[in-house]
């Protein structure tokens, strides 16, 4: 018993300091509800992180529509949910920006950042589904690369989606 509190200790830390990283960058329509609803009922969590998880696979899908107003609206309900989570709120503050802006560039790399702490919480966490993967595009950033989560082994880059969408590869699957 001693070593399943343990664990479950190392486990809410781990998830409560994914959300702490420091923000490095600064700076309507519905998400695809028919999405989040089946995301939701293929994950088994007691935390409120299968729902981030839910948001930003629509959030993500947003930026694979270059959809502006649709990734507002899906920032929104992000944000939402991140502010239920214990050490979250820089992310949730960093969410905001993608709400309260206009340039597309802007949000994409609050993104960048956003989904670093995003696949670090996912990582300490207990979501079941049946398959969670960590992307990778080395050309987002300017060269540095960026990382995404996605339900779908196959490539769709939410950073070039309208000149280079198969861009990247997968980098591992987390469950």
């Amino acid at each position: 018993m001693k070593i399943v509190n343990s664990i479950f200790i190392v486990a809410v830390l781990v998830a409560s300091q994914a959300c702490n990283q420091p923000v490095k960058q600064q700076e309507a329509v519905k998400a695809d509800s028919a999405a989040v609803k089946v995301v939701d009922a293929k994950i088994a969590d007691t935390a409120n992180t299968a729902q981030v998880f839910s948001a930003y696979i629509a959030l993500k899908n947003e930026f694979l529509k270059s959809n502006v107003a649709g990734i507002k609206a899906a920032a929104s309900v992000l944000e939402s949910k991140l502010i239920g989570i214990k050490g979250c709120s820089e992310t949730a503050t960093l969410t905001n920006k993608m709400v309260t802006t206009d340039d597309i560039k802007d949000q994409r790399a609050a993104f960048l950042t956003l989904s670093n702490d995003v696949i670090a919480l996912i990582k300490g966490s207990k979501i079941k589904t049946a398959a969670i993967y960590v992307d990778f595009c080395p050309m987002a950033d300017a060269g540095k690369g960026g990382y995404w989560l996605s339900l779908d082994k196959k490539i769709a880059n939410p950073y070039f989606p309208e000149h280079m969408r198969e861009c990247g590869l997968v980098k591992e699957q987390v469950n």
